[in-house]
């Protein structure tokens, strides 16, 4: 499995119950889970204990196999686990293409490198060659999406994690990113926390979270 989370506890400080409650989960590579419930019920919880952001108060996470905590965090973000957020942030005086070679950038790839796997992966969530070049600035909301979504795949993930990807689009453009979203995950563990059921839909195993916190999977 390239993502497991095994009998996650979590609580935040100074509140009387659990966020995550024995939460279990296991995405292999290739397979995509949606996690859906309504807002407040945990979904963002859950990202941030299965992307090493917050540390649960029991329970382990591993990623391809190995135990990780927050402390791997640094290393691993933006390399083996790939994030999309609901507003993704893009330096909007630099191009398309240099938004989305950031991570291999910073990772110490050569540039020439760095933009061809750049290229492909803007490709891969349906962007036009030819804005590759435009200044982020001047792009669309969803396109903007999109490049969030390539830059979150450049760096070859084996788990992507992806919250409320769409919830600021509208309908046909939020389906059109979803679409891009999930063919171009196609070989990473993605695991999409959503309250979209047309978007939910589109994963392999939906998970739900109640009321209570307890999880049911479908």
């Amino acid at each position: 499995m390239s993502l497991e989370l095994r009998s996650v506890h979590f609580r935040y400080p100074r509140m009387d119950a659990d966020v995550l409650r024995d939460f279990s989960l296991s995405v292999a590579r290739g397979e995509s889970v949606a996690v859906m419930g309504p807002s407040g019920r945990g979904k963002s919880t859950l990202m941030g204990v299965a992307g090493l952001m917050l540390a649960p108060q029991s329970g382990r996470v591993f990623v391809n196999g190995i135990a990780r905590t927050t402390k791997d965090a640094s290393r691993l973000l933006g390399r083996e686990i790939g994030v999309v957020l609901q507003s993704v942030n893009v330096l909007p005086r630099r191009s398309v293409l240099d938004n989305t070679m950031l991570p291999l950038l910073s990772s110490g790839y050569g540039r020439d490198i760095a933009a061809r796997r750049a290229a492909r992966c803007l490709a891969e969530v349906g962007i036009d060659p030819a804005d590759f070049g435009r200044q982020a600035r001047g792009v669309s909301g969803g396109q903007a999406q999109r490049v969030g979504v390539a830059r979150a795949l450049v760096g070859e993930p084996s788990v992507l994690l992806a919250d409320e990807p769409t919830a600021s689009l509208d309908a046909r453009t939020a389906r059109l990113v979803g679409e891009a979203l999930f063919s171009a995950a196609r070989s990473t563990a993605l695991v999409l926390m959503t309250h979209d059921e047309t978007l939910g839909g589109l994963a392999d195993r939906i998970v739900r979270i109640g009321e209570t916190s307890d999880i049911e999977g479908e």
